[in-house]
């Protein structure tokens, strides 16, 4: 639901009480349902739709069929809240299998009267409550995600993830839940594509050293999704990191296909492990319209949120970095230092600890023409 509809949904007046005035139901329903339409959009626009509190999704022990939700509040896209007073237990059975999202929702119950019987002038009550649904899709009713997860089977049990930056098949992945509060991060998805021949693809660990790095600043909230196929599947990330070495080829469809994700607004950051992929990625560069330079004192690549004279080493110590419109293309080869390399030695510490710097450099660069886009 876009701002503009909430708006409107907005009651433009409110009841004036007089002396003498007959208060009826309708009355009575209409005086507060204005406030609690004020309610709803403070919530909605002072903290932001997402899990305000708990809500944390946890496998049964030993491992079955069943998810555990524990007690915690959420506000839905709408701005209404949604409590979930104690655990709760939702058993996927035998009937589902592959990508799913696990979705808590708002609803409210029958009015039913409480004590005394309706024939008694006993009052109506409207209760409250929640629902629990595992969906292979995104309803357009207002829902908030509380996990993802991907089961092979209808028989696999679901466990809690090992490793819960990067969540396997079965596991239970926390990494989209959207935390609000008085400052809401921002969630940036970045997609992991190898390209040419990649002889070892660490790069998206890398990147997700980085990611654990950024979201421990309270700014952002960045996932990474690591070894994904160059597809049209990948147009839904926030930033697509796309690694080569060797020859690349590509596709005239996925060429066109990353052109128009530039265009939409799309973030690429490309880096090249050699020359030849240096030559091959440029040049689809070229062909999607994205003029490159080096960025030089005063780009916004270098200042924000921290200063740089130049791009600083990486994997290598030297090498282009070129920026455009929405693309930053690289021979450096930083997803290599975010995980602690460096082709001649062990890096500093120093080194490390700039190298995260210029990470937060890059997604800010990037992703900006995209949050000004959202506006």
């Amino acid at each position: 639901m876009t701002i503009e509809e909430l708006l409107n949904m907005f009651p433009d007046k409110r009841i004036k009480p007089v002396d003498g005035m007959a208060v009826t139901a309708e009355v009575w329903e209409e005086a507060h349902e204005y406030h609690r339409w004020r309610q709803r959009l403070h919530a909605l626009f002072a903290h932001g739709p997402g899990i305000v509190t708990g809500l944390e999704v946890i496998a049964s022990d030993p491992p079955d069929s069943s998810l555990y939700v524990l007690p915690g509040i959420a506000i839905d896209s709408i701005g209404r809240t949604i409590v979930l007073p104690h655990p709760v237990s939702y058993n996927l059975g035998d009937e589902i299998e592959g990508f799913l999202y696990l979705l808590l929702g708002y609803r409210e119950g029958r009015p039913r009267v409480n004590g005394k019987r309706a024939d008694e002038g006993g009052p109506l009550y409207v209760r409250a409550e929640f629902s629990l649904a595992a969906r292979p899709t995104l309803p357009d009713t207002p829902m908030v995600e509380l996990a993802r997860l991907t089961r092979e089977s209808r028989q696999a049990p679901l466990r809690d993830a090992q490793d819960p930056m990067h969540p396997r098949r079965n596991e239970i992945d926390l990494r989209f839940r959207r935390e609000v509060g008085p400052c809401p991060r921002r969630l940036i998805t970045a997609a992991v594509s190898y390209l040419g021949k990649v002889s070892e693809r660490v790069q998206g660990r890398g990147m997700g050293y980085l990611a654990r790095t950024l979201n421990r600043t309270g700014e952002w909230q960045v996932v990474v999704d690591d070894d994904l196929p160059l597809t049209p599947r990948l147009q839904a990330y926030t930033l697509i990191y796309l690694v080569g070495e060797g020859k690349v080829e590509l596709g005239a469809a996925q060429v066109k296909g990353l052109r128009g994700y530039v265009e939409r607004g799309g973030a690429m950051f490309i880096e090249c492990g050699d020359e030849e992929a240096m030559a091959s990625m440029s040049g689809y560069v070229r062909d999607m319209g994205v003029a490159l330079e080096p960025p030089t004192t005063g780009h916004p690549l270098l200042c924000e949120p921290n200063l740089f004279a130049a791009p600083p080493p990486g994997f290598v110590a030297e090498g282009e970095v070129l920026a455009g419109e929405g693309v930053v293309l690289s021979a450096r080869n930083y997803g290599r230092l975010w995980r602690g390399e460096r082709r001649d030695r062990l890096p500093s510490r120093a080194e490390i600890r700039s190298a995260m710097e210029w990470g937060a450099n890059l997604i800010d660069y990037l992703v900006r023409r995209r949050r000004g886009r959202e506006r």
